[in-house]
């Protein structure tokens, strides 16, 4: 009788652990399986996010780049809903410079599954995307008016054969949306005054709410704790862009587009 007791309670010991190692395994294999809905106002706030403190590293199509993973095919993104996952990946310590406030967090999360929806939706190719569908003339216009684009580029210069190298058209929309900083070339710069300290002026090397560091003209690295009595002034050569993102409507961005596609 004790021996058939002592077999049958190492049988259920063992059934239940075989059923928890399942369960376990299955929670980690598998995340939810109701996509998130995404909201395309709160889409369009968090691709201005995107554009202002993941670009650099995740690229202007959020596929990766040399200095950062491909977020399309990311885990975090896939399994994410509302910025359960996301806004973890990007705590402060998690090598990443922004600190986002939670709404933030969210609006990214559904730019980053609208990014995901759209590749999706394209993985088999149907020809081109349709982006050429504006007027190339109103482009122009807001080229050197409203979008003020003219103060910093110019189609007879660093423009000049811009739709032969960039053939694409899609790939041309996204490259002046989301343009990134080349090496080599101007970079993110700060000045950072203390006190009556002389001021420091270098390339931002780490800046958030709390934080700046730089390395100057010599290489020598600086960090500060930002509080009172510490002035930063940033200057930002893609800063034009930045704001514009918040301005542009669906008609500009193809009007700019055909414009573009035109400088050959």
């Amino acid at each position: 009788m004790n021996r058939c007791l002592v077999r049958l309670k190492a049988d259920t010991t063992a059934a239940a652990t075989v059923l928890m190692v399942l369960a376990v395994s299955t929670g980690f294999a598998q995340g939810p399986y109701e996509r998130q809905r995404v909201d395309a106002a709160a889409a369009d706030r968090g691709r201005a996010l995107y554009a202002k403190h993941c670009i650099n590293c995740h690229g202007s199509t959020a596929k990766g780049t040399d200095r950062g993973p491909d977020l399309i095919r990311s885990s975090v993104v896939l399994r994410d809903r509302l910025g359960n996952l996301i806004g973890a990946a990007i705590r402060p310590g998690a090598n990443h410079q922004a600190t986002l406030a939670a709404n933030e967090i969210v609006d990214l999360s559904h730019f980053l599954h609208q990014r995901v929806e759209a590749i999706v939706a394209n993985r088999n190719a149907r020809g081109p995307l349709p982006v050429l569908t504006g007027d190339p003339e109103a482009g122009r216009a807001y080229f050197n008016g409203t979008g003020r684009c003219s103060t910093c580029h110019s189609p007879t210069g660093d423009l000049a054969g811009i739709a032969t190298r960039i053939a694409d058209p899609a790939n041309l929309q996204q490259r002046f949306l989301f343009p990134t900083l080349r090496r080599g070339g101007k970079q993110v710069e700060a000045t950072v005054t203390v006190g009556q300290q002389p001021p420091v002026t270098g390339t931002v090397v780490r800046l958030d709410d709390f934080f700046v560091s730089l390395r100057d003209a010599s290489g020598e690295y600086h960090a500060f704790n930002r509080g009172p009595g510490i002035t930063v002034v940033v200057s930002d050569p893609l800063q034009g862009h930045h704001e514009l993102l918040d301005r542009y409507t669906d008609a500009d961005m193809h009007n700019v587009t055909a414009y573009l596609a035109r400088l050959k």
